[in-house]
């Protein structure tokens, strides 16, 4: 992978060109960026949205599990490592659509990257509801379950 190492010499991460506050005179990368990254850019932002949305349907199953015989401390393990990844790829992917989002809007390049950005920005938004809405039903499925003792206390009636 290349790095974009320093563009204007106050020497900010090699990671993420966009992440300075913008100074007087400091030029966003749109001229600089090689179409090559960009396209690499929406490609891994493209494969995290798949991600996420696998996340999910994982995420769907485990949630048919919970309260039956199949609820064990695996799954519970596997669906809290799966939501602690899938929130660290929304970060990520939400980063990226800033980043894309500005190169886009500087760039004098056709308007067929800004319908790839929009379509992307669109799945994202998808993917990211999906998984609010499980994540919603997992939650309340997990309260639900609550060990007997805990109910108890609360006096909740069958």
């Amino acid at each position: 992978k290349m790095s974009y190492g320093s563009i204007d010499g106050s020497g900010f991460g090699s990671r993420n060109p966009f992440g300075g506050p913008s100074r007087q005179g400091y030029q966003p990368l749109a001229t600089q960026i090689d179409p090559n990254e960009l396209q690499e850019l929406f490609q891994e932002t493209s494969a995290n949205v798949f991600r996420i949305n696998s996340n999910v349907t994982s995420l769907e199953r485990s949630l048919r599990s919970l309260g039956t015989s199949n609820d064990t401390q695996e799954l519970q393990d596997g669906l809290h490592a799966t939501q602690q990844e899938t929130n660290k790829t929304i970060t990520t992917s939400t980063k990226a659509i800033k980043q894309l989002s500005e190169v886009v809007r500087g760039s004098s390049r056709v308007c067929q990257e800004r319908l790839q950005l929009d379509r992307l920005k669109n799945q994202l938004s998808d993917a990211i509801q999906r998984y609010g809405a499980v994540q919603k039903k997992i939650a309340d499925k997990s309260k639900s379950l609550l060990p007997t003792g805990q109910r108890n206390t609360k006096q909740v009636s069958p």
